[in-house]
């Protein structure tokens, strides 16, 4: 049986960026099972598993702009240094968290300080890199009645 619409998958899969670090994996968790063509994992990856046979590989790449995103010049910012923390420690490169005005929770990398202003990147650290995904078909079966109801797997 392949990969299709309605089927229950069984993969195990890695997802690496450009510069080789790991930023998914089923190594410590094992394999996953899903319903394929109901977005219950990344849609690229369902998409480069259509019409596999257990056993099958696939390895793709995906740009920038169809994963973590572009880097972004306008998220890099000055922001006063009297809004953050005054206990925090800003050491260059490193990342930080912080609350929003709104208490949405925000992280940025620390660029410098000039004079009472800091310089902060907003954009994620994965911004602007590929990913790499490894994926392995280890099983394929049909969707049983209840399944296709819910939706979703047991």
């Amino acid at each position: 049986m392949r990969v299709a619409k309605d089927t229950v998958v069984t993969i195990e899969y890695s997802a690496r960026l450009d510069s080789g670090d790991l930023v998914d994996s089923t190594e410590g968790c094992g394999p996953i099972t899903y319903l394929q063509g109901n977005e219950q994992v990344f849609a690229p990856l369902e998409r480069a598993l259509e019409g596999l046979e257990a056993g099958a590989e696939r390895e793709i790449r995906l740009e920038p702009g169809a994963s973590y995103g572009e880097r972004r010049e306008e998220l890099i910012r000055r922001i006063p240094r009297a809004q953050l923390p005054p206990d925090l420690a800003l050491i260059p490169g490193n990342r930080y968290g912080v609350k929003g005005p709104d208490g949405q929770r925000l992280s940025f990398r620390f660029i410098a300080a000039e004079g009472e202003t800091v310089v902060a990147d907003f954009n994620s650290p994965a911004a602007g890199q590929g990913l790499h995904i490894r994926a392995k078909v280890l099983a394929v079966r049909a969707a049983t009645r209840e399944e296709l109801q819910r939706g979703t797997l047991r």
